[in-house]
């Protein structure tokens, strides 16, 4: 007979966080959202180690990169500046890992509105994102971004409409 311990650890595999930290990780990994949807620029860069692995390809295309902070910020800003507003809503958080290292994933909804000529205003998107981070001196900093759109609705020009034009 398999325990219910069991049957969570075979399915999320084994989590030895301490409930604070997952309380952090999950707090990390959340306010990454506000801090794109609130435009606080200077506090999204604070989230992330040194160097942070993003995988965006499944919505965007192109390859996974390494970036600095400063250019996942710059890219936010390039991609969602000029947009009328944003809303990341991220729940169902399961956290994994041990010691210094930590992986979260979560679900996403996330909505680009952007009032325009070429049709709906909104692009809506269905995604999971699945983060990696590390134990720092400064508190838990997310190293590792992937996301995997589940669907999508509305206007996928939104987006292009509200990149911000980087300037001469």
């Amino acid at each position: 007979m398999t325990t219910s311990d069991e049957l969570t650890a075979s399915r999320f595999g084994v989590e030895t966080h301490s409930l604070e930290d997952r309380a952090l990780i999950v707090e990390t990994c959340t306010k990454m959202a506000w801090a794109i949807d609130e435009r606080r620029w200077d506090d999204l860069g604070l989230l992330f180690a040194n160097k942070l692995r993003i995988d965006y390809t499944d919505i965007f295309g192109g390859e996974p990169s390494v970036i600095t902070p400063a250019d996942m910020v710059r890219t936010s800003q390039l991609l969602l500046g000029s947009l009328d507003a944003t809303q990341h809503l991220v729940a169902s958080h399961v956290v994994e890992g041990s010691g210094d290292t930590a992986y979260c994933r979560s679900m996403v909804q996330a909505s680009h509105l952007k009032q325009n000529r070429t049709g709906e205003p909104m692009w809506t998107v269905g995604a999971q994102y699945h983060m990696d981070l590390v134990r720092t001196p400064d508190g838990w900093r997310i190293s590792g971004i992937r996301v995997v759109m589940n669907w999508a609705t509305g206007n996928r020009e939104v987006m292009r409409l509200g990149k911000t034009r980087p300037s001469a």
